[in-house]
């Protein structure tokens, strides 16, 4: 249930402030979007661990999930020109996704109709489709167009030799693939998505940079750990004094299974310290973490932390992008705003964010998954060309402070999920039977991630969202 009146669960116990308390006395108010709040009841206490590290799991996941979801595949701006190819491994089948026309994009199954090999390795752009093996050849349009030794198949008819498709559709830039003809269409789907990114649109950034790591953790217990900020107090406790955990607001709709969303105020101390910091000494925390070893200004009589920073946010990223951002609202500019499109995407709407993440298993081995950290930049005003995207992958020992993408004091962070992940993953393989179990509030993201991923995986097909 919706309400504009109540902003948290009855049963909330906490000195710190609700997300919409914090927002409702910045300076710059924030969008009508970020004032809504809905709470649901997602019955769904616990599931067994393993969900998260069993083999047979995982093949019932290949074979009733990945196959009926919506996925994003690749951004518009990876393939501009005509015979641009991504290839795109989903869970359980590889795809070319070309650009045919000029505004037209087909997903093509990579595998060759005659003997199966891969017909691209890597991304590449070509004139039509050919298999390295034998020389087989298709149009960009999936129509057969030379078959060597054609007289050697006396029995192959052209029109029976098309490259089979998945459908695509797209949204702000974003390409996405289902391989389910019975799957609703994307905009419904997306659920609130849209409406909430009308005005914070992905269609005028590009992908600058993708960051590639696979992690020792299963592809959910990813994602979940991007969906809460319950964790800061184990993994980043250096967050404590300005990370505003417990004001973190967690948004479900009871029409939207696909789709949830958290706000995660900035400049508001956690309730997991032992006394209340002032406005100054949160500064200071925050400050020494992004600069270490600096000197912290003071704050002007009456000026909060978190004002002192999205001003800050908004200045550095106004330089960055030469952009005015100098009337957007201080949650937009410096707050973590993020929804999860269902079942491996998260999508946020920060200005401090300039990030979408998505999370792949590693086909035979549920203990392992790909996290791909995608970086977006504003795109030049009248730019007719745009950089190819900046690929960094990060072996086994490699860091994500130690890249050179992120300032390392950020990189850092994320070097703290991977290592937390793995011990995760390490328990949840290794330590028993026993369910694992979620909080009602600050984990009922994850508790909606598995109501919707025991529709998809159930015996009745008719039991995923928008069948019939």
């Amino acid at each position: 249930m919706g309400s504009q009146t109540k902003f948290a669960p009855d049963y909330r116990e906490s000195p710190a402030p609700l997300f919409q308390q914090v927002i409702a006395d910045d300076p710059i108010p924030a969008p009508a979007v970020l004032r809504e709040y809905s709470e649901i009841d997602v019955p769904v206490a616990r599931v067994p661990r393993d969900q998260y590290r069993s083999p047979a799991f995982a093949a019932l996941e290949e074979e009733r999930l990945w196959p009926r979801v919506w996925q994003m595949a690749c951004r518009e701006e990876q393939i501009p020109e005509v015979g641009d190819c991504v290839v795109y491994d989903s869970p359980g089948a590889s795809f070319i996704i070309v650009r045919s026309g000029p505004d037209d994009i087909r997903a093509y199954y990579n595998s060759c109709l005659h003997r199966g090999m891969k017909l691209c390795a890597q991304d590449t752009s070509v004139a039509k489709l050919s298999c390295p093996f034998h020389g087989f050849t298709w149009n960009l349009d999936g129509t057969l167009a030379h078959v060597p030794a054609r007289w050697d198949f006396p029995g192959l008819k052209d029109e029976n030799m098309s490259l089979p498709q998945a459908r695509v559709e797209r949204w702000d830039g974003f390409v996405f693939l289902n391989r389910d003809a019975d799957a609703p269409p994307l905009a419904d789907y997306l659920g609130h998505i849209p409406a909430h990114f009308a005005d914070w649109s992905y269609g005028d950034k590009y992908l600058a940079t993708v960051i590639r790591k696979t992690i020792d953790a299963n592809w959910k217990t990813c994602i979940e750990a991007f969906v809460e900020s319950y964790h800061l107090a184990g993994i980043h406790a250096q967050a404590l004094p300005f990370g505003g955990d417990a004001s973190t607001q967690y948004d479900v709709w009871a029409d939207d299974p696909h789709v949830s969303r958290f706000m995660e105020p900035t400049g508001i101390m956690s309730d997991q310290l032992p006394r209340a910091l002032s406005e100054q000494e949160i500064l200071n925390s925050a400050l020494s973490v992004v600069f270490a070893g600096a000197a912290p200004p003071t704050l002007e009589d009456g000026m909060k932390a978190r004002h002192f920073m999205a001003a800050g946010m908004r200045a550095a990223m106004g330089e960055a992008h030469g952009v005015d951002y100098s009337t957007m609202s201080d949650a937009e500019a410096g707050d973590a705003v993020q929804y999860s499109l269902f079942p491996n995407l998260i999508i946020f709407r920060s200005l401090g964010y300039p990030y979408v993440y998505r999370f792949l298993p590693v086909r035979g081995d549920p203990n392992r998954a790909t996290f791909e950290f995608m970086i977006f930049k504003p795109k030049p005003v009248d730019a007719q060309w745009l950089p190819e995207v900046e690929k960094v992958d990060l072996g086994e020992t490699d860091t994500f402070a130690g890249a050179g993408v992120l300032p390392p004091w950020h990189g850092e962070i994320y070097d703290q999920d991977v290592n937390g992940l793995r011990q995760c993953q390490a328990g949840m393989r290794d330590g028993g039977d026993a369910d694992i179990i979620y909080s009602a509030y600050q984990e009922v993201r994850i508790r909606h991630l598995h109501q919707t991923l025991a529709r998809y995986v159930s015996d009745d097909p008719r039991d995923a969202p928008g069948r019939r």
